[in-house]
């Protein structure tokens, strides 16, 4: 029998006066870890409850939760032991590190989601700064509407116990105010049944082409894409080719001649602002891309991850609006102009396609959040969405101005800057003198989060750029990583401007603060 005056540092328990449920969590530590064996004799509960100083009441209900649930079982006028029934199995030594008993796949590691695992490992780094892929600031958000607009909707939900299991009423309700806007905003010929509501981009993404690929299909993507996006077609085991980019974005051109190599059964594409170069598809080349999709009955999936912010003139109208297309699957969302924190993606197809996209979300997914769509549904349907893009777009195209100037004046001639009719990021090409994958870790000890090009080469290719985010930070953030970006440079030891001329050019371009 254990030595009675070791009963406490055995269950692990500290001076103070244990509850019932710690000293159950003891004895079940000591029984697995082996350090209580099957048939060890225990004290009983009143000489147990002098030893750990508690009141004998709690060392009874230790006792029976701890027997009811089979660890101890108790033998009349003999007392209590631990049961002689545990599987060997049950009993590991202290220290060992027993794997998971089946093989799993092995998954690769990508360059993309390690750099996410960096970023989150900076987020708490006092004065830490992130060049990202192009996020809304947070800090611009009106918050005394959505919080008023959360409460009206929570109120509405109960209320009208729409947020029972099963009920779709908020559902329907937040696809009917989108379907009002797609129709008003983007041309799109779609009621509500055209919609199917997700919980982000990429799960419409996996969504869709769960639907569409088998392993062994062929889909096109652009040479430089989004990594989420073409990892989700590898894991469906789909084969990946690529079509070249140029000034004004993907190369059409060259899609015919693939689909003759190859039976192409899906291309995705970004033509609004293609990702990550920023470059928005002429009007041309979509008709281009249609009449192939119908001449190769090709499906296109068209990601518009960031409509709402278009600066020079009237934003192009997704592929998906052409009256006669029959190929195309268009994904949206809402988390850009309202953030992260509001996970709403949609996708809109024809009827058909959306019933057994509905039918697999019911699956995997399961039923939605009834109260935030509903307040989204009503920010839409009241204007206040509209009267908010409207007023950021104003401090997101100065945000824009300001990195344009601040990488000019800190890199002069060492870079190349297509500026985009519009998004929320720049795509900034450096010469040769300076290499970005190192630009990227020295910017990283400066405390300056930014992705390296290559991480958007769905085969890894180096690509001597930069994608710069500038939404996400104010005017004055923006020229502090601008100036932490031109001093990585010089520390390569190849000639980056100086940190005086860079910084006498952002200052030259500072406005009054609104």
């Amino acid at each position: 029998m254990v030595q009675l005056r070791k009963w406490q540092p055995l269950l692990k328990l500290d001076g103070a006066q244990a509850s019932y449920r710690q000293i159950v969590e003891g004895l079940v530590a000591a029984i697995s870890e082996g350090r209580l064996r099957p048939g060890t004799p225990l004290p009983g509960t009143r000489e147990m409850a002098q030893l750990l100083n508690v009141n004998r009441k709690t060392v009874i209900l230790a006792y029976e939760e701890a027997e009811t649930k089979g660890w101890l079982q108790s033998v009349q006028r003999r007392g209590t032991f631990v049961s002689q029934q545990l599987a060997p199995g049950t009993l590991v030594a202290p220290s060992a590190a027993r794997p998971f008993a089946l093989a799993l796949p092995v998954e690769p590691a990508v360059a993309y989601f390690k750099a996410n695992e960096q970023a989150a490992a900076q987020q708490g780094r006092p004065g830490a700064l992130f060049f990202d892929n192009g996020a809304c600031d947070h800090r611009l958000l009106p918050q005394a509407v959505l919080h008023r607009y959360y409460r009206n909707a929570l109120r509405s939900s109960f209320t009208s116990n729409s947020v029972r299991h099963g009920s779709d009423c908020s559902s329907l309700y937040l696809r009917a105010a989108l379907a009002d806007m797609l129709r008003h905003n983007r041309s799109l010929n779609v009621g509500a049944e055209h919609i199917c509501l997700t919980q982000g981009v990429q799960m419409s993404l996996s969504l869709v082409t769960s639907v569409l690929l088998k392993p062994g299909d062929v889909v096109l993507v652009e040479r430089l894409s989004y990594p989420p996006a073409w990892e989700i077609f590898r894991q469906l085991g789909a084969r990946l080719v690529t079509v070249d980019l140029d000034h004004e974005g993907c190369r059409v051109d060259q899609i015919d001649a693939l689909c003759r190599q190859h039976k192409v059964r899906m291309m995705y594409i970004t033509p609004h602002h293609q990702f990550p170069t920023t470059v928005s598809l002429p009007a041309g080349r979509r008709q281009q891309l249609l009449e192939l999709a119908r001449q190769h009955d090709f499906c296109v999936v068209e990601e518009d991850y960031d409509y709402e912010y278009h600066f020079s003139g009237r934003p192009y109208l997704p592929l998906a609006s052409d009256r006669q297309q029959r190929h195309v699957i268009y994904i949206g969302t809402l988390s850009k102009p309202l953030g992260s924190t509001f996970r709403c993606s949609y996708i809109v197809a024809p009827v058909e396609v959306t019933a057994v996209l509905e039918r697999r979300a019911t699956l995997t997914l399961g039923q939605g959040d009834a109260v935030m769509q509903r307040m989204l549904a009503d920010l839409i349907n009241d204007g206040e969405l509209k009267k908010h893009l409207r007023r950021v777009n104003r401090e997101y195209r100065r945000r824009r101005e300001t990195l344009l100037a601040c990488l000019h004046g800190a890199f002069g001639e060492q870079i190349t800057v297509q500026e985009p009719e519009g998004g929320l990021a720049l795509w900034v090409k450096f010469a040769d003198a300076i290499n970005v994958d190192q630009l990227v870790d020295n910017a990283l000890e400066l405390d300056l989060v930014v992705r390296s090009g290559r991480q958007f080469s769905p085969f890894g290719h180096a690509e001597n750029a930069l994608r710069l985010g500038f939404a996400s930070l104010d005017v004055g953030e923006i020229r502090l990583a601008t100036q932490r970006l031109a001093d990585a440079a010089k520390a390569i030891g190849k000639a980056a401007p100086t940190g005086d001329r860079a910084a006498s050019k952002c200052a030259a371009t500072r406005r009054p603060a609104r």
